[in-house]
Parts: structure tokens; sequence; C-alpha cells
């Protein structure tokens, strides 16, 4: 078993990610959340890309509980087996995250520059009736 591990260590996973939901709270370490899709025949919903002190990372899907002291404990329901796939997973979802943020910031681009325009131009007929 551990050497087929290592002959798997090196496989490249085909891996879709979808950034579901973007969060723009200042007070949540919580950046977004994401699904995945891996190697068309599992998919993963419930990833959240979280911010800390030592940058972003990929937190797996949990479950919480209590444990018999009543501390609350976390489970994750997902993860990988390998170091290799875990960060082949977080690299996929990063990257993904990366480009949603880019989407979206050309988007606020295109919205403000569209914005700019029409007032510009409300400006203009408004000049022409006053003149």
């Amino acid at each position: 078993a551990k050497e087929e591990r290592k002959n798997n260590m090196s496989k490249k996973l085909n891996i879709k990610v979808k950034i579901d939901r973007l969060v723009d709270s200042e007070d949540s370490n919580v950046k977004a959340y994401a699904s995945v899709n891996i190697a068309d025949a599992f998919a993963v919903h419930g990833l959240s890309v979280m911010d800390s002190s030592k940058g972003l990372f990929v937190r797996m899907p949990f479950t919480s509980y209590k444990d018999k002291n009543g501390e609350k404990k976390y489970s994750d329901n997902f993860h990988a087996i390998t170091a290799d796939a875990r960060t082949q997973l977080n690299e996929a979802v990063l990257e993904a995250y990366n480009q949603k943020l880019e989407q979206e910031s050309e988007q606020t681009d295109e919205i403000e520059d569209g914005l700019a325009q029409s007032m510009w131009l409300k400006g203009e007929i408004i000049n022409e009736k006053v003149n």
C-alpha cells in the first residue's frame, strides 16, 4: 500500500474548482466557499478559502461536535490522503479564488467606467440644455 501511494504521488490529479461564493466581510477569516470535482468522479462541496496570519489556505469541509467533556471538536468530512494530493487541491482552489477575485475586479472596473461615462454624458446633456 505504501508503494502504491508513492507511485500515485507524482500523478497529476484532474481537479476542477468552482468558487461558489466570495465573502466580503473584514471581520471574517473566510474569504470564499468552493466546490471541487475530482477526476470527473467525485464532487466535494463546502471547502473554504481562509485567511490567517500565515496567509491563505484551504479548509476542508468539516463537522463539529461536542466531546464527552463538552468541548467543541472538529472532524474533516473529506481530506487528501497524500501531501502531494493536498498540495494539488490547495493550489487548484487558491488559483480559482485568485481568478475569481480578478474577474470581480474587472467587472467592478467596467461598472465604474460605465458610470463615469454615463455621468459625463449626462453632464454634457445638462450643459447643452443650459447653453
